[in-house]
């Protein structure tokens, strides 16, 4: 009869937990835009007040839960935010723009510089398309808002819980649970305190309770800053190769040096990413609740005792285990399963393939759209067509790959320290760069003899339409 009364208290508590059976009004999301605003800025602190409660609004279901920390700087998780939720968006909405560029090149309306090829080239293309992305990506989803469409759902604990009155508060957190079964997915901000942090660790424990980890997606907070970097420093090349055309005659020096310059910051900041990858491994492997931290103390025995009927509930532990014993399943789940998948969630480098398109379009149909003014001055359509060609060629192939070698050799020899890192840095720049230059360079001498064959320049194109039929699939 004991045991009878101890199970159903169990399960009046998890049922507590993980709905909102009785209290509907406390589910609440914000639209993405609402805390997108002004660079993310209800991110700054952790404190919270009516009007920021007043942000969100009742909802019968929630389409992103974002679990995070609030020990990490607010410009990250809003470069991450809106790296993950607008890539896409900003995206879509830049070839149009880039596209209205290179009409204006070709009709002579934009600004040209001198090129070693004899004919003028643009420079807005080069110049613009990146800012006009990155704008789309960091502020889109504010601008759509604009016209009454501000992205999906999300929970975010300072917005949706009550901060001020306590009763609410209270019964806010005590639903951290319920708020997790009502959302559709699970968005993790992750940085290197994740799971340290006792709070961020419980709603990880309300989510394995409860959902598939298919059903999550993982972020780290630094991706986003590295994927800005590498796209700036593609776009500096590029402008220093204005530059040296403008002012050298040609570029065949000084493209190299810059490339090698570039390509080393890039592969700086991709080895510090490989290294929070396997610090992540390990983490996780050595993982234990009762060593994670606590900002308020007096939280954890209630953490504690939730986690536990967690596990009851889900049948990692039976109904009879002391709290303990449940705690300990609660650890060995997230050794057993989380290590692999977010080995899964981050993959072996960086970006996703996507990515990896868009560093080539910054680099090569920028270039290519800027090289359609040539045709207000004088050029042969038909050499324009062939450079065009060969470089989304380059763009589909070459970039793409050279890429992935700058992003994916940094990830070896991570034992490595002082001078022996900085040594296997300089050789995987030097391992990317060079036969990259060279199957550049033998796409440049196949898109002249484009200009001159009618079966080369057939074979271009033919090797785009495949290229292009590839991706489509990929993606």
């Amino acid at each position: 009869m004991e045991a009878s009364r101890s199970i159903d208290r169990i399960s009046s508590d998890v049922t507590d937990l993980v709905t909102f059976e009785g209290c509907a009004e406390l589910r609440r999301a914000v639209p993405l835009a609402r805390i997108l605003r002004s660079r993310g800025r209800v991110f700054a602190d952790s404190s919270g007040s009516a009007a920021t409660y007043l942000l969100s609004e009742p909802v019968s279901r929630i389409g992103v839960f974002i679990s995070h920390n609030w020990g990490v700087s607010r410009m990250l998780k809003f470069l991450a935010l809106s790296y993950h939720f607008s890539f896409g968006l900003a995206s879509i909405l830049v070839l149009p723009f880039a596209l209205l560029l290179g009409a204006a090149n070709a009709l002579g309306l934009l600004p040209v510089v001198d090129d070693s090829s004899g004919y003028p080239v643009g420079i807005s293309c080069r110049m613009l398309c990146l800012v006009g992305f990155l704008v789309l990506m960091l502020f889109g989803r504010n601008i759509l808002a604009w016209f009454g469409y501000e992205g999906p759902s999300v929970f975010l604990d300072k917005v949706c819980i009550h901060q001020e009155d306590m009763a609410l508060k209270e019964q806010g957190i005590k639903k951290l649970g319920a708020f997790l079964a009502a959302s559709d997915s699970m968005l993790v901000l992750y940085s290197d305190i994740y799971f340290v942090k006792l709070w961020t660790v419980y709603e990880l424990a309300s989510f394995l309770s409860q959902r598939e980890i298919s059903e999550m997606t993982v972020v780290p907070v630094r991706h986003a800053l590295v994927f800005c970097v590498v796209l700036i420093c593609l776009t500096i090349t590029q402008v220093l190769q204005i530059l040296a055309n403008r002012f050298l005659g040609n570029t065949e020096l000084a493209l190299p040096v810059v490339a090698l310059i570039m390509g080393s910051v890039v592969t700086f900041l991709v080895r510090q990413w490989h290294r929070e990858r396997a610090a992540i491994d390990v983490r996780l492997t050595n993982f234990r609740l009762q060593d994670c931290s606590c900002f308020c103390e007096s939280d954890r025995p209630l953490v504690y005792s939730n986690i536990a009927n967690l596990m009851r509930s889900c049948g990692a532990v039976p109904n009879s285990v002391v709290q303990d014993q449940a705690l300990d399943a609660f650890n060995d789940l997230v050794r057993r399963t989380m290590p692999q998948a977010f080995r899964t969630f981050l993959g072996r480098v960086p970006f996703q393939f996507k990515h990896y398109l868009a560093f080539s379009a910054v680099r090569n149909v920028t270039l290519m759209m800027d090289n359609w003014a040539q045709l207000a001055h004088g050029r042969d359509p038909r050499a324009v067509l062939a450079d065009s060609v060969g470089l989304l060629f380059e763009a589909l192939t070459v970039w793409w790959l050279l890429a992935a070698a700058l992003t994916t050799l940094p990830g070896f020899h991570l034992q490595l320290t002082g001078w022996r890192s900085i040594a296997w840095c300089g050789a995987c720049v030097v391992a990317s760069i060079v036969p990259g230059g060279i199957l550049l360079a033998l796409c440049d001498e196949g898109a002249k003899r484009a200009a001159e064959s009618d079966p080369v320049l057939a074979v271009f194109v033919a090797a785009d339409i495949c290229a292009l039929i590839i991706i489509i699939i990929c993606l």
